[in-house]
């Protein structure tokens, strides 16, 4: 299968948000019978870490979940699959709801996944605004959370990266899941590295 590709940049103090290119997620996987059209941005700023942001014009929102690591994947939701060290198969799984609830864990694969704050006491930044024609949401991961729960330095070098971005909601009222880079695994299989992306990051 032809892996999907995204570029992007690497900037030296903050996000020229203007430059980074934007993507929208092109696959409804599972015989979904509803599509959004969602789209998203990500970059990386060194020193600090991985900006992304996202949006979709879903409008009929399940917003049920307020605390972190609940079940964020039954409400309407957007994600974000990260692998930040092309040399290992450990990558970590941000999925959000349009509450700003979030919810993150680390492993290889979908079984044996470990939550996000038992490696690290450093949280993600997310933000997220709702309109009559969609939501959106902003997310930002410290370098030192990537650092800790990976016990790597996380460095911002010219590299390709392995990550894969989604929409989904498994109790929504229209049941969706929507991925940048198609799905190939029976669902609900989002936690499938050899479908992820190459994310190419080059400097600015």
């Amino acid at each position: 299968m032809e892996k999907s590709v995204y570029s992007t940049f690497v900037f030296e103090n903050n996000p020229d948000w203007e430059s980074v290119p934007e993507n929208k997620l092109t696959f409804s996987n599972w015989d979904s019978k509803i599509h959004y059209d969602t789209f998203f941005r990500m970059c990386l700023v060194k020193g600090k870490g991985v900006y992304v942001q996202m949006r979709t014009d879903e409008t009929e929102l399940r917003a049920v979940n307020t605390e972190r690591d609940s079940n964020i994947w039954e409400d309407s939701c957007m994600e974000f699959f990260f692998a930040p060290f092309a040399h290992r198969e450990e990558y970590l799984n941000f999925e959000m709801n349009s509450n700003g609830a979030w919810l993150c864990q680390y492993g290889k694969g979908r079984e044996d996944r470990v939550f996000l704050k038992t490696l690290t006491d450093r949280e993600a930044v997310v933000k997220t605004s709702v309109a009559s024609d969609g939501w959106n949401l902003e997310l930002f991961i410290p370098a030192e959370l990537i650092s800790e729960a990976f016990g790597e330095r996380f460095t911002f070098n010219d590299c390709i990266l392995k990550g894969n971005f989604y929409k989904c909601g498994d109790l929504t009222e229209k049941p969706h899941y929507d991925s940048f880079s198609k799905m190939t695994t029976l669902p609900p299989g989002f936690h499938n590295p050899d479908c992820f992306a190459e994310i190419i990051i080059s400097g600015r």
